[in-house]
């Protein structure tokens, strides 16, 4: 079970479909984020303690043997050499993590282990902080949120205290914090005069990762009334960040600042 429950954890990096707005056209139809939500919302169950063991299996069967697509679609967004490093620590340390129900138990394993992925992480917050290019930080956010999912789970059997528990949990809302701060997509609106009774504005929204959706609202200038919806320009952003770390921490900080 604990062997088919770390192959879950790995493996909740596959792709899923999201569901978008009406109206709304996102660049792709696959979303990775979706991917590495899951895992994030696993991995705090796990370590909180909450998820039963049919959650567990009905997770594993939905995504087992599905991890080399998973892993390359989230390696496909490094952009230039400084999400490189990021990402393939990440990938490594997945590979080491599916030794984790051999070794699980020792605690010395474990703990090195788990010091390794939360130094890794910690690189990479500050590694967000300081790269200016949009496509890496976005990269690197992915990265960080699979390595503090892993450190989540890995703290229990290294036996951490619940104050350097505490101090993980801090840590990991506050790389999202700066995901959501920085790589939050923008979106711009343009107009069009249809004719003397008609006009239209479609709003273009870009994430950081380059995919981009869009949206048209169509006003009827004599009556006032709109005959294509208002668009709601933040459905739109989640739209948008189809693979992108930015809706990782959209979705999962709510969760991650519960106690």
């Amino acid at each position: 079970m604990r062997r088919r429950l770390v192959r879950g954890l790995i493996a909740t990096l596959l792709a899923v479909g999201v569901a978008v707005p009406s109206g709304v056209q996102p660049a792709r139809a696959q979303d990775v984020s979706g991917s590495v939500i899951s895992l994030v919302f696993t991995a705090v169950r796990i370590a909180r303690g909450g998820l039963t063991q049919a959650e567990v299996e009905a997770l594993v069967q939905q995504v087992v043997g599905l991890v080399g697509q998973a892993r390359n679609e989230v390696i496909s967004h490094i952009d230039g050499h400084v999400a490189a490093r990021a990402l393939g620590e990440m990938d490594g340390f997945a590979i080491e993590y599916a030794n984790y129900e051999q070794f699980r138990r020792d605690q010395r394993w474990v703990r090195n282990l788990a010091s390794r992925i939360i130094t890794s992480a910690s690189v990479d917050k500050r590694e967000l902080d300081a790269t200016q290019d949009p496509k890496a930080a976005d990269a690197i956010g992915h990265a960080l949120n699979v390595k503090y999912a892993m450190a989540e789970v890995a703290a229990g059997d290294a036996g951490y205290t619940a104050e350097s528990k505490n101090l993980l949990r801090q840590r990991y809302i506050q790389a999202n914090e700066k995901i959501m701060e920085k790589l939050e997509p923008k979106c711009e609106p343009t107009w069009t005069e249809n004719d003397a009774y008609w006009y239209s504005k479609t709003w273009l929204c870009t994430a950081a990762n380059g995919e981009t959706a869009t949206a048209t609202e169509t006003l009827n200038k004599v009556t006032g009334e709109w005959t294509r919806p208002q668009v709601n320009v933040d459905d739109l952003k989640v739209a948008a960040a189809v693979n992108s770390s930015w809706k990782v921490a959209k979705e999962t900080l709510p969760t991650l600042k519960q106690p």
